[in-house]
């Protein structure tokens, strides 16, 4: 009798440390499908990608991260969407686009775009602190912080890192 009570007591730890762990990978971690042609070839329509919730509690964003951030306008994706879009500058850095092309801190930067593509004049702005500036990496999409409906992003705003698809 006692064997029989020592395996449910095994099954009952078993079932709640599972249960157990699923909810903390839910916390940390969350699968989105890609809606829209926005960041391609990187990350394609239709892919699923896996943002860890977690990246940022600890850590900055870095010029380069593909980062997921809510967005309350109708876009590509669809009103009330999640977003995908890459961080190109971080607090500090100086951001603008002239004669078409984008500008970091006074240096060309093309890293990242899935074609040349002409983008409308931005006057220099300086990011501030504690936001990131994000673009598509095909950057004839628009809804990202050229918008004024995106803007700068605050860190605390981004939902996490995309770190599989």
């Amino acid at each position: 009798m006692k064997t029989g009570y020592k395996k449910w007591i095994v099954f009952l730890s078993a079932g709640l440390l599972g249960i157990l762990a699923a909810l903390a990978l839910t916390c940390a971690f969350s699968v989105r499908s890609v809606q829209g042609n926005s960041m391609e070839p990187a990350v394609t329509k239709g892919e699923h990608v896996i943002i860890n919730k977690l990246a940022y509690f600890y850590d900055q964003p870095r010029q380069g991260d593909v980062v997921a951030f809510p967005c309350s306008v109708y876009s590509e994706d669809g009103e009330g969407s999640t977003l995908i879009r890459r961080v190109v500058a971080t607090e500090g850095d100086q951001v603008e686009i002239e004669d078409g092309a984008l500008y970091i801190n006074g240096e060309l930067f093309d890293r990242y775009a899935s074609d040349p593509v002409y983008m409308e004049t931005m006057e220099k702005v300086t990011i501030d602190k504690g936001n990131v500036f994000v673009l598509s990496d095909n950057r004839s999409a628009v809804l990202d912080s050229r918008d004024q409906a995106v803007g700068q992003l605050k860190i605390s705003e981004l939902i996490g890192k995309v770190c599989f698809k």
